[in-house]
């Protein structure tokens, strides 16, 4: 399974290196889908801390339990593959 995420983590951002390369539209598509999960994450994030303060309780299962909110994994997902392909596409980029 680890082998597969891996795989996934080269194979997807090349993907979408190809596909962007193709259409200017797509570009500005992946960076405001970007800047949304990004928001999305960092709101659940600063949500569940608050959450936790205002509780007075720090526990480790407290604290972590974003990680089992879906607003949080699937943008942070994309954010996770979104990063190697802003990395890809400065490499097959054609700026002078």
């Amino acid at each position: 399974m680890k082998l597969l995420f891996l795989l996934l983590l080269l194979i997807v951002p090349l993907v979408m290196v190809f596909i962007a390369l193709r259409s200017r539209i797509v570009i500005r598509v992946f960076h405001v889908l970007a800047l949304l999960c990004f928001y999305s994450a960092a709101t659940v994030i600063a949500s569940d801390v608050y959450a936790t303060n205002t509780h007075m309780t720090t526990f480790t299962t407290e604290i972590h339990h974003f990680l089992l909110n879906g607003w949080f994994l699937y943008p942070s997902a994309y954010l996770g593959v979104y990063i190697p392909y802003v990395l890809w596409m400065s490499l097959f980029s054609k700026k002078s």
